[in-house]
């Protein structure tokens, strides 16, 4: 699993811990800092399955997965920086090229998972992923035991675990916009 822009990486951290996959999971993110103390807290808890790495996802995500040995099962974006100004949203972390990365490198079956409490980057990113209709499905299509209200955000958290921004955000009573995709065929793009 690979959770991009992972921030502190509490939520990857928790989900390796709880989790009953047995799964290795890496965080990516933009800020060394945040990359250092995440790292840290894995090393002091002893967990061998977690890894954060410094690295800008839009531009070295295929790089960095195509060489791992194992299948890429599940990616998530979970509450993005939204970058608001228009000409800022060249800097949103789902661009066309980490699309195309994520479809290229995640296995038949796999599925990615998207979420923000801002509408317009929840839109934006669920309008990018729609565009590859012919590779992914909307879970709700395939998996009827996630809800959806009737946009087709799921109701849910999938995951069973909050980000610190999801939490943040439900405390000041923001909606939380989520979306997962499933990879139901292999075509080339």
């Amino acid at each position: 699993m690979v959770d991009i822009g992972c921030g502190s990486g509490r939520f990857l951290i928790w989900l390796a811990k709880n989790s009953g996959e047995r799964r290795n999971y890496l965080g990516l993110e933009i800020r060394q800092k945040l990359v250092e103390r995440s790292q840290f807290w894995v090393t002091e808890l002893g967990l061998r399955n977690v890894y954060f790495m410094f690295a800008n996802a839009t531009v070295s995500f295929n790089q960095i997965v195509s060489s791992y040995p194992g299948p890429l099962s599940l990616v998530s974006i979970l509450c993005p920086d939204p970058h608001f100004k228009k000409r800022h949203h060249k800097r949103r972390v789902l661009q066309s090229q980490l699309v195309d990365s994520i479809t290229n490198n995640l296995c038949l079956g796999g599925r990615v998972l998207l979420q923000s409490d801002v509408l317009e980057v929840a839109a934006d990113m669920r309008e990018r992923f729609d565009e590859y209709s012919d590779v992914f499905e909307h879970v709700d299509c395939i998996d009827k035991d996630l809800r959806c209200d009737n946009e087709g955000w799921l109701l849910d958290n999938p995951m069973g675990i909050r980000t610190e921004r999801e939490v943040h955000a439900e405390l000041e009573g923001a909606t939380i916009y989520r979306r997962m995709y499933q990879k139901t065929r292999v075509v080339s793009h």
